[in-house]
């Protein structure tokens, strides 16, 4: 699993810098502990009210809406970080956090469509998220 979370990341980086999209684990490593970690912890886990994001996130992508919802998100969507330094750290983090889930014809954040999806906010995350997750346990036959 290890080394297929790494040729997943190699594949990324590499599909990211053929998009214009600068991948730089350092810093998105960086602005996860400043920007998520307070609610989503250093390995991606949940805080009370907060879903966990490990071994789980990456679903997301793989139902109509999801790869949208993850950007829309309040925590995303209001980060302290410019399109592209958002892009980066969707990036690095589904890698890092949820590489096993990710659809096999995953694709890369890039700054334009991070810019798209946030000029969009969520009003009520909730009502978004449930039927997502509905949706995510039809595809994994729960």
């Amino acid at each position: 699993m290890w080394v297929w979370a790494l040729l997943a990341l190699a594949f990324a980086a590499a599909t990211a810098a053929a998009e214009g999209v600068e991948v730089n684990p350092d810093r998105a490593r960086i602005n996860y502990m400043l920007n998520c970690q307070g609610c989503h912890l250093p390995n991606g886990g949940g805080v009370g009210d907060i879903p966990q994001m490990r071994n789980f996130v990456g679903n997301f992508l793989k139902v109509p809406g999801g790869r949208a919802f993850v950007v829309q998100v309040p925590g995303s969507a209001n980060a302290a970080l410019d399109d592209a330094g958002l892009a980066e750290l969707l990036n690095w983090m589904l890698l890092e956090i949820s590489a096993a889930q990710l659809p096999e014809d995953f694709e890369p954040y890039t700054a334009a469509e991070v810019g798209q999806y946030r000029a969009l906010p969520l009003s009520d995350v909730n009502a978004v998220r449930l039927p997502l997750i509905q949706k995510i346990a039809l595809l994994s036959g729960n």
